[in-house]
This record gives structure tokens, C-alpha cells and sequence, in this order.
């Protein structure tokens, strides 16, 4: 069974959220973040516990599972990503300012913003180990800075789902140029390198 990280900070709505990851079988575990901790410093808490996995995955309570996702799917991503030697693999954003396909079904990628669903390699956890994680950062910020290796999946299995909460320390949706649907993006760029790929 898959283990996931869930992070929010809001202690009424996981409960009915966890189905969503049951169904999928994944073995959830949620963190309730407080007013003294941010979502940085919970993750390096979850990274000093799991140190010794190849990857921790990771949501927020801000996430649902697209009809895209499945079991196979989301392994064969993880296993390109792996090749590639990649820091962190994303399930989906809401924008980004660069991306260059590498393979089928996945993207390389830089200054994203509004990922939901993540999965950082093994090879990333000195970054949180070695760093004082306590600055009031977003985390799609704090790993655009830091990495070069960051992949995004595509068709993306993780949805956005606006509560409506603008205060939400999820929703970090104050970049610049975002594309309007990034999906639309993204396949568009798919079918060109297929069609130059074929012509060669």
C-alpha cells in the first residue's frame, strides 16, 4: 500500500477526504498544521522520519485525485522520474513560466505554482535535512529556488479544489504569467514533438 502525507490546516474537513485515497489504495496519514508551523517545517518533519524511502508523496487538503489517475500510471511516472535522476515529480499545477517535454507523459519544468500533490526523491531530502525550514516561504516557492530536477506529469492526476478559503496556507496563487489552463498547454506541446517526432 502506497503511504501519503496529507497537509492542512483545517481540522474539520479530512474526514471526508480520505476516501478519496482509500479508493485508490494509499495509506494516508494527516497532518494537522498549527498556527506556530508551517508547511515547510511539518515536511521536513515528515522527511526526518522517512529518511530511508526512495520518496515521500505528498498532498494537501486542497487536492483531488483527476479521472486520470491510476495505479499504473502514476508508478510508470515515478519510474521515468526516477530514471531521469529528477528531485521531485508533481501530479499537477496550476501554472508554470517553463516546461520541455523529456518524455511521454512527462515534463521538466520551472517556477511552478499550485501543486497539490507532489512526490519529492530520496536524492532531494538534504535539502530539507540541512536547512532551516521555518521561514514563512510557500513550498512550490521554496523548491523552484532550490531544485533544477523538478518534473511534472501529464495528463495530470491532481485537481485543484477551491474551497473558497483565499487564506489558505495551500493557496500561494500570487504568480506572475500564469498560464490560464496549463493542461491545454501542455497537451498542445505533446502533439507538436509527436508530429516532428514522426516526420523525422
Amino acid at each position: 500500500m502506497k503511504k501519503i502525507f496529507v497537509f492542512s490546516s483545517h481540522p474539520e474537513k479530512p474526514s471526508n477526504d480520505f476516501k478519496q485515497y482509500e479508493e485508490r489504495h494509499f495509506e494516508s496519514e494527516f497532518i494537522l498544521l498549527d498556527k506556530q508551523q508551517n508547511f515547510l517545517s511539518a515536511l521536513q518533519s515528515v522527511i526526518k522520519r522517512n529518511h530511508e524511502e526512495d520518496f515521500v508523496m505528498i498532498s494537501t487538503s486542497l487536492h483531488c485525485f483527476s479521472p486520470d489517475y491510476t495505479d499504473e500510471y502514476i508508478q510508470n511516472c515515478i519510474n521515468k522520474v526516477k530514471k531521469l535522476d529528477g528531485n521531485v515529480l508533481l501530479g499537477g499545477v496550476l501554472g508554470f513560466e517553463k516546461v520541455i517535454e523529456v518524455t511521454d507523459h512527462i515534463f521538466w519544468t520551472e517556477g511552478f505554482k499550485g501543486a497539490q500533490f507532489f512526490i519529492i526523491f530520496n536524492k532531494t531530502f538534504p535539502l530539507f535535512l540541512q536547512n532551516d525550514c521555518n521561514d514563512e516561504i510557500p513550498l512550490d516557492v521554496f523548491l523552484s529556488s532550490n531544485l533544477e530536477d523538478v518534473f511534472l506529469m501529464h495528463p495530470f492526476i491532481s485537481l485543484y479544489k477551491n474551497d473558497g478559503d483565499k487564506n489558505s496556507f495551500e493557496n500561494t496563487i500570487d504568480f506572475q504569467n500564469l498560464n490560464e489552463n496549463p493542461e491545454d498547454l501542455l497537451e498542445e506541446l505533446s502533439q507538436i514533438k509527436k508530429y516532428y517526432s514522426y516526420e523525422s
